[in-house]
């Protein structure tokens, strides 16, 4: 399995597996603001004992959209066709091709200012257990590279098999076991595929991830501080108009 790239060159490849990891990070960043407002709707409904009596029913559809949209994520980033853009293929891409990775190409993608920001950079690669190729420099050791795919799969495999057969694809319940299939076993494995993602992304972007969940730059509250039905002979006209 790889990405299937029609390039030609070392620095098309490089650039290609750049695009990926920007992609694959950007897909992380979304989940991780569907989670903060999932929990924010789950302390809402469960401190509130009429909301959750009298509604529900949305929490219901609220949960059903998350951990959808939650599973098919896990199993887009371990999807096993070869030429998919995601993790699982990016990895397995810079498996075949480690040369692509070298220390210069790493480091002018940092571009370290001083000699403390590039004793960093330095230190940050040879994390990579770097292998020498002579008169070409080094590059990163593919070992590495599988072990982290290993652990990726290790982490959330179960996840992408239960996603396919009940999301991607239909498959009779009686085959799926469901015992282990848990709100905190599917967090565990984007909390796993994430890890991997990180420092991937650190790699090959030079840019770190601080963190993911999203800090509110406004009150969440604020919005459910007051009824949203206003008139409620309006609303139920708006939902009788077609199109909506």
């Amino acid at each position: 399995m790889n990405l299937r790239l029609e390039t030609h060159s070392p620095d098309e490849r490089y650039a290609a597996w750049r695009r990926v990891i920007e992609r694959v990070y950007h897909e992380q960043v979304c989940q991780a603001w569907n989670h903060s407002l999932f929990r924010l709707f789950s302390a809402l409904f469960a401190e509130n004992p009429r909301l959750s009596e009298e509604g529900g029913f949305v929490f219901q559809w609220m949960v059903e959209n998350y951990v959808d949209a939650a599973l098919m994520l896990i199993r887009r980033e371990l999807d096993k066709q070869a030429g998919t853009e995601n993790l699982r293929n990016l990895l397995s891409d810079m498996i075949q091709y480690p040369t692509v990775l070298t220390r210069a190409r790493y480091l002018e993608a940092w571009n370290p200012q001083g000699p403390v920001e590039q004793q960093l950079a330095e230190r940050s690669f040879n994390d990579f257990n770097p292998q020498r190729v002579d008169g070409e420099g080094d590059y990163i050791d593919p070992a590495v590279i599988q072990s982290d795919l290993n652990r990726v799969v290790a982490s959330a495999e179960r996840l992408r098999e239960y996603a396919e057969r009940t999301r991607a694809h239909r498959t009779p319940s009686q085959k799926i076991d469901v015992a282990s299939i848990t709100f905190a076993a599917m967090h565990e494995a984007i909390a796993g595929v994430r890890d991997v993602v990180a420092k991937y992304y650190a790699l090959l972007t030079a840019n770190k991830v601080s963190r993911w969940e999203p800090v509110f730059p406004y009150d969440p509250l604020e919005p459910f501080m007051n009824a949203w039905v206003i008139d409620r002979t309006s609303v139920e006209k708006a939902l009788r108009e077609p199109g909506q």
